[in-house]
């Protein structure tokens, strides 16, 4: 089967058990890859997508499933996303396109936690001083430096 062009509707859930509001993403794909699948992406990028610290413009995945006369098929996904003009790419090969489907998305997590750019997220939830003040370390009690006028 040729590739495929698939944009979802920007629809918007009431329920706190569905998936959080539909980001506008597209899918390309290529395959034997049914309606089914292309809906569970979608739901698992979205909800992965919603704890972006920053907009997410745009979101475009992939999904390929090869059908292998003899042996296992091959399934792989991928995905790109604009968070706030920073791209994000995670992409995931497995015998299903449900394991690809899991092993994208716990890859993308990991790239959105990477490229946080507060550093709460990337420092252990230790802030490092604001860069107006050269971007030195607060003094503490501690500090040798850190001495009391007299």
């Amino acid at each position: 089967m040729p590739h495929q062009a698939w944009s979802t509707p920007e629809t918007a859930t009431g329920s706190p058990t569905e998936a959080p509001p539909a980001l506008p993403m597209s899918f390309v794909l290529s395959g034997d890859v049914n309606a089914g699948q292309v809906q569970r992406a979608r739901t698992v990028f979205s909800r992965v997508l919603a704890h972006a610290h920053e907009p997410v413009l745009s979101v475009r995945a992939t999904l390929t499933l090869v059908p292998s006369h003899g042996r296992a098929s091959t399934a792989e996904a991928s995905v790109q996303a604009d968070i706030n003009g920073r791209l994000l790419h995670a992409h995931a090969e497995a015998a299903s396109l449900h394991e690809a489907i899991a092993a994208t998305a716990d890859r993308l997590t990991a790239q959105m936690e990477r490229s946080a750019r507060d550093w709460e997220s990337r420092r252990g939830r230790h802030p490092r001083p604001s860069r107006g003040d050269g971007g030195a370390p607060a003094p503490s009690g501690h500090d040798r430096r850190a001495r009391p006028e007299q």
